[in-house]
Parts: structure tokens; sequence; C-alpha cells
């Protein structure tokens, strides 16, 4: 797989002459530009962000000024001159033009002069704006921090995860919806999205391998992966290829708990995440930090950012990472390399193109199957540094990204938003595995490992594409918007391995296993499989919410949905001995979505809403050869929300209630020569999987300068079988995350941490007693290991040097808690969680 550059600089030539022309013929009025504004009277700082949104200028200002005032209604044509002193009137506070796109409101006792609307920028100055839409894709609210190496910012705002498409404050949101900033994931040290979505609220990392965990929210996996908004990537821990997105492209990840029914296309009622990629920024910035951690881990990344020229109209960004690291278990390692890049310009005042890309190298050795335990369930308590892996091994990957984006804005609230994404990975492998559980007595490995070994690169290729519609009118005295659009996605997975049983000596000990004893690699079968797989989905999606009082809005919409996939097994290297082929049609699917939310008062909102998404039923026929329906994944919610400090705190109570109708079961009344007749059959759809409890979250800024992230789940399932959907759910689960600088003369110092605690967990398996070549010949055990409750501890400190730079130490797991992150069953899939740690990290901003 190759980085093709030409292409990469073919399109940023083509974006920078696209800029060009339009400068040029763009000769500045003398007339100052007139805008429709139409704003209804509303806090201050939400009717500052509108005037924002509908006029294309950057307003920037701190959250805390505006606390309390209230903005008059506007309606009409304005400048922004005459639209923000009608707004600022009586309020004490005055503007700055920076820029001829940024202007920051402030008090008028901050300045000496009492009008300096029309006053030019100083050389070099910058500022980090709240609402900056080049600073991230949702608007935002701001915590001053005055000795701060950077703004400490709270996103306030979601649009990749909500009905309507259009940026909408938390509160006003009709489902559970969680931010995770920008400064949590760098106070954390986050690196990779399972590292932020393991501090996430109600989010369960299970980890099936070194290098991809898979995500559990309310009992279901997570399948279903948004980027900017766009159309729905089914990649990132589900697919034959092991990885996991790194953090140095994305701005922050929204996090919507519960069915994406609008846009999620086929996925589980669980969760739907959409990571935002950063975008380039109105002003020159250069950000850099590197760390040094326990387990020889480090990493060093370097964002630099700003306009290119055209006045400001074209702006780009770079991001570059490095990283290296060992794990706490032996002799597990990574290697990174990824570069991000992003064009962004502004083709006429209500157009902007973007476009960008990225690459990313991983050279890894890997553990893939953790650490067993005895046959009977039982915890063996292997040393947490030791992995049964093998130093031959290895696990490279790359992965390559193009994406564009072109926004339209037109008269009054209407825009147009095309997404493009192509994204492939290829990866080269060879390593081996153990499989079965230690011997209680001797303490052994019965069975010889497995190897596996790629013949040539496995690839799998994406390309998603989406357009969206949204806008607003008056009807009747009350505001609608809307939302129309569509999107479709295609996967091709191209997948040859080759299979080793049984190689090497046996394990007497696994307490004193030696991966020297297995120094070189066996040697591959000439033969081996062959997976290609195929899908194409896509969808129609419409959605309206209308404000009927100034305190009732109901939103309501409807998706429908299409896939057609294939997935055939093959010997050899070329499709020639077709083994099996498994086919599955949905035609048609509808899922709708409907909600409503009632403002109490200023800080409270109550909410209820239904939505549901659709599972495939992976090609499973009836008796007579139909396909099985697609599974539906009923979602129903109620709540109250909570906002305080204009949006930049955010609360939520949640009771939800989740059905998963449809699944397939066996149909006892088939006959044998029916169930050969057609595969996979047959089967009933009348399986149910179940799941029930509560979210409580807060989220935000406390205070200036005072960070939280709280939240506590708890959760009840169970499966089709009447057993329990997800073991790998605690009960009951909390994560408390929290930021807070320092008053007065300390005020260098920021302090912090995190508890993260929950109950019991677990995983039930059958075991068999007696395995020859991969084949169970004796009968089996049904057993369960259990992980008891525990608690973990984090703590960090963090000290200003100077404006520029800030170092900060990080100390994991205080207390040295022993416990599994990830319970398993015997013969592997039991995952420490990490020892005691520490990360010594230096940041700068220029």
């Amino acid at each position: 797989m190759k980085l093709k550059a030409p292409a990469t600089i073919l399109w940023s030539l083509l974006i920078a002459a696209g800029c060009a022309p339009g400068l040029i013929g763009a000769a500045p009025s003398t007339e100052p530009t007139k805008y429709a504004i139409k704003i209804d009277s509303q806090p201050l700082g939400t009717a500052l962000q509108a005037l924002a949104k509908q006029s294309g200028v950057q307003i920037i200002f701190f959250s805390q000024i505006t606390e309390g005032l209230r903005a008059p209604a506007l309606e009409g044509q304005f400048t922004v001159s005459v639209a923000l002193d009608l707004l600022l009137a009586h309020s004490r506070l005055t503007f700055r033009v920076i820029n001829p796109k940024t202007i920051e409101i402030r008090a008028l006792d901050a300045d000496s002069s009492q009008n300096q609307h029309d006053a030019p920028a100083a050389k070099g100055a910058k500022a980090r704006a709240p609402a900056d839409p080049r600073r991230s894709p949702g608007e935002k609210a701001a915590v001053h921090n005055s000795a701060a190496l950077e703004e400490i910012v709270v996103n306030s705002t979601a649009e990749g995860l909500v009905a309507t498409r259009t940026e909408t404050p938390l509160r006003e949101i009709p489902q559970t919806i969680s931010l995770i900033s920008q400064e949590q994931i760098r106070q954390q040290n986050d690196t990779e999205l399972a590292d932020a979505l393991n501090n996430a609220a109600g989010i369960t990392v299970v980890r099936n391998n070194s290098l991809s965990p898979a995500f559990v929210s309310r009992g279901f996996t997570i399948t279903t992966f948004h980027v900017d908004g766009g159309a729905a990537l089914n990649s990132f821990g589900n697919t034959p290829i092991y990885e996991t997105p790194d953090l140095g492209e994305y701005d922050h990840i929204e996090v919507l708990r519960g069915a994406d029914a609008l846009f999620g296309g086929i996925g589980n009622p669980g969760a739907s995440l959409n990571i935002v990629r950063k975008r380039p920024l109105a002003t020159d910035e250069a950000l850099f930090s590197a760390y040094a951690g326990s387990w020889n881990n480090y990493r060093a990344e370097a964002d630099v950012t700003g306009p290119l020229g055209f006045e400001g109209a074209l702006r780009a960004r770079l991001d570059v990472v490095f990283g290296d690291r060992d794990y706490f278990f032996k002799p597990a390692s990574l290697e990174r390399k990824k570069v991000f890049g992003v064009l962004e310009c502004d083709l006429t005042t209500r157009t902007l193109l973007t476009v960008g890309g990225s690459y990313k190298w991983d050279n890894a050795l890997p553990l893939i199957n953790g650490w067993p335990f005895y046959a009977d369930g039982s915890d063996a308590h292997l040393p947490r540094s030791m992995a049964l892996a093998f130093n031959w091994s290895r696990y490279d990957t790359q992965t390559r990204e193009y994406y564009a984006q072109l926004q339209q804005s037109f008269s009054g609230e209407w825009k147009l938003k095309l997404n493009a994404t192509s994204l492939d990975t290829a990866a080269s492998y060879g390593y081996g595995v153990f499989g079965s559980p230690i011997d209680p007595t001797t303490k052994a490995l019965p069975v010889l490992p497995t190897a596996l070994f790629s013949p040539s690169p496995n690839t799998q290729d994406q390309f998603v594409f989406d357009g969206t519609l949204t806008g607003s009118f008056d009807l009747f005295g009350r505001r609608f918007d809307v939302a129309v659009g569509g999107d479709y996605t295609h996967f091709k997975g191209d997948v040859p391995l080759q299979l080793v049983f049984g190689f090497g000596p046996t394990v007497n000990n696994v307490f004193t296993f030696n991966p020297a004893a297995y120094p070189d690699p066996p040697v591959p079968n000439p033969g081996f499989l062959r997976s290609l797989a195929t899908t194409n989905q896509s969808g129609e999606f419409a959605s309206a919410r209308a404000y009927l009082t100034d305190a009732l809005s109901v939103v309501g919409g409807a998706r429908v949905s299409s896939n057609r996939s294939s997935n055939a097994i093959y010997d050899g290297p070329t499709p020639a001995t077709l083994d099996s082929i498994q086919e599955t049609k949905d035609d048609d699917k509808v899922t709708p979505f409907v909600g409503a939310t009632y403002n109490l008062n200023e800080h409270y909102s109550l909410y209820a809403s239904y939505a549901d998404i659709y599972q495939t039923n992976n090609g499973a026929r009836q008796i007579g050869g139909a396909f099985l329906p697609p599974v539906d994944g009923i979602d129903r919610e109620l709540g109250i929300k909570s906002s305080w400090r204009n949006g930049a705190l955010n609360g939520i109570v949640v009771l939800y209630d989740i059905e998963q109708r449809g699944l397939a079961v066996i149909d006892p009344s088939a006959s044998f020569a029916e169930q050969l007749t057609y595969s996979p059959c047959c089967f009933l759809s009348n399986g149910t999987n179940k799941s029930k409890g509560v979210d409580a979250e807060l989220n935000g800024a406390l205070a200036p300068g005072w960070l939280i992230a709280a939240g506590y789940t708890f959760n009840i399932n169970g499966g089709v079988k009447g057993d329990d959907l997800s073991g790998a759910t605690p009960r009951h689960l909390l994560k408390l995350w929290s930021s807070k600088q320092l008053p007065a003369e300390l005020e260098r110092w920021t302090i912090g941490g995190s508890v993260q605690g929950q109950s019991s967990n677990f995983a039930d398996s059958n075991i068999c007693l007696q395995m020859d070549l991969g084949n169970c010949l004796g009968p089996q055990q049904s057993t369960r290991a259990v992980q008891g409750p525990f608690v973990v501890i984090d703590v960090r400190a963090a000290y200003q040097i100077d404006s520029h730079w800030r170092a900060a130490l990080s100390v994991n797991n205080v207390f040295d808690r022993v416990y599994y992150q990830t319970i398993g069953i015997p013969s592997g899939g039991n995952w420490y969680g990490e020892p005691r740690g520490f990360v010594l990290r230096i940041d700068a901003r220029y």
C-alpha cells in the first residue's frame, strides 16, 4: 500500500487555485456588508453565537463575562457592528475588531478606550475563540485561565450525532450525548480512541488484543463510527485488521449512548461515536507536546496551523506524531508514525472548501490472546509482566485517508454540507497464539500454539459520502429546523490467511514460559484461506424540529436504509475453490426517531425520546429461503438535562429501556433436508436482547479553571437465551475526572486526577476437555470467570513554567491495584489493567 503523494499535492494546488480567483474577483466594497439577522431574545452568550453563525464572522469571548446577561430580539438587515451595538446595549461590554474575520467581546473596563470597534489588531495578536468554527465544528465556551498555556476549552454543543444535523446545545438534544474535550484528552494523555473511551462515562473497553479493543455501551458492542458527522464507518475494532485511531488528528469526541436512528445505518442500539477532526485556525499557532512514561513509553507531537495567504482565506494545519512504546507485559511493543494535513479555503463568503488526509504507519509486536486461566475458570495469577507472545511476532499496518468537505451557506440559515472520505488499511503479520487453559495440576498448557501469517497484505478499503441540507423557517409564528440528506458507504475486504497448527515445544509450566524456546517462526503450509467481503450501504433521512412554545420543542424524523453484503471464503490464492459464501440483503428498512424537550426554567429541561436502529441478521434464512428481516434496536429514554454558565457545564440524568427485537433463533420445525437447502438455514426472527438502566453525568467547567467529567451508570441486560447479554458490562460503573487551577500565588499550578470504580463482571464459556488440532474430541465443561469490584485512582500535577511552556506529571493506578480490565475465558482473553505507572509531559504553545 503506497501513499499517493501526487494526489495530495494536486489537491493542495487545486484548493489554492480555487481561493485565488475568488479573492481577486471579489474587491472589497466601500459599503459595510449587511446580513439578514434573526435572533430571538435569549441569554447574551447564546445570542452572540447565533450572530457569529448567521454572519460568518468569528466572535470570541470568555463565557463568564456574559453570565446573567440577556440580549434583546434582533431581526432585519444589519452590519455586524450595528448588530453588536444592539446586542451589547446596557451590558457594560464592548467589542474590538482583531481582523476582518475576528471580533473580540470584552468588558468596558478591560480597555482604556471606550470605543475601539475599528481598532486594528496589534502585530502578532492572537485570540482563542470559544465560538471559533475553525477550532472545532461545534460551538464552544471558554473558561479564563490567566496563567494558562492555552485557554481551557469545553464543548457545549454537538453537531455530528444530533437529529437536526445542526450545532445544538446539549440541553436541547433529546438523547444521551457526551462530549470528550481536547483539554480532557490532553490532560489524561489519551493517544488512541481506546484511551479516551476508557475514561468516558458509560463505556466499557473490552480488550481483544494489544492493538484493537472493542467498546461496549449499555450492554451492546459499538459498531457505528462517524468522522466529522459524516456517513457511518464500520471499521474501528470490528474488522479482521487490528488497529485503533490515533487522536493526533482529532479535536474532540461526541458519544451518543442509545440508538443512532437517523445516521447510523447498520448498528447496535448501545451507542455510536463521532470523532471530530482538527480544523485550521484563522491565526498562527504552533503546539508541541512530548512525554516519557513507564515501560519505555515515548511520544512526541507537533501541531502547526494558521493562514497561508489571500487575507486569511486559505488556511492550513499539519500534525505529526511519533510514538514508541513497550507495554508492561513483555515482549509486546508498538512503534507509530502519523502525518495529518488539511487545507481550508473560503472560496466565497458563503462557500468553505476543506481537503485533507493522513497516513499512519504502525509496527507492532503484538499480544493477541491475553492471559489464560485454569480450566475451571479460576485465576492462575500469572505475572502481569509476562506475555505469551513470541519475539518474532509482528503486526504492521499502514492506513491512508483522504477526505474533502464542502459547506455552502445560503440566505437565512440554510446550509448544504457535502462530505467524502476514502479510508484504506493494509496489514502484514505473523504471530503465534496459545489457545488452551492451564492444567491446574501440572501448570502446563496442554495444547501447542497456533501461528497465523498473511501470505500477502490483508486490505480493507472504505469509501463514504454524504450530503445534508439544513435550514430554518417560520410557520404560524413558530420556528422550524429541518434536515434532509443521504449517505453511501462502500466497504471491501481482502483477507488471505495461512495457519500453522501445533508448532514448537509444549509449555510444561506456564509460569516459566520463555519466548526464547521459540526462536524462529514456523514455516506455513503453501495453501491458505482467503476471505473476500464487500458491503454497500445507503440511506436517506429527514428530520424536523418544531418550537411549539417558548419552552416546548419536538423533533421527529426517519431514515430509510438498504444494505447489500457478501463474504466469500476460498481455498487458495485465487478465487478458484469456493468454500462458502454468506450473503445479506436488507431493503428499505425504516428507522424512526421522535423526541421532545421541555424547558422547566433557565437551567433545567425534561426530555423523552424514541429511537430505532437496525442490525442485519447476517444472511440468516427462513424455511423456503427468504432472508430473515433485519433486527430492530429500539431505545426509549426519559430524562432531565441541565445547563449552567452559558452551556459551559452540562448535566443529565436519564432512564433508558432498550429492546433489540427480531434476532435469529433456530427454527425447531426445520427438517434436515431444508437445513441443507440454504445456508445459513433455518431460523425464526423472534429473539430479543434487553437492556435497561440509569445514566447520570456532569461534564464541563464548574468554575473558571475547574473542569469536571463525572458519570455513573447502572445497567441490567439479558440475552436471547435468557442469560446475560454482556457479562463484560458491570452493573455499576463510576468514572470521575477533575482538574483545578489553584488560586492566587499558586495559580501556576493545576492539580487533578480521576477515579474509576465498578462492580463485578464476568465471562461464561464452555471448555472442551480434550482438543486435537483445533477440534474438540471430549466433553465440555461450563465455567464462569469473575472479576470482583475494584477502584483505580490516577493523579496529576501541572506547572506553568511561563506563558509558553507547561510541565505535568501523571501517576496512574496510584495504589497499584491488581485487576483485570477485561475478563475472558479460561483459554485466554483475560487482560490485566495497567499497573502503577508514571508519565512526565511537556507542552508548548506559540
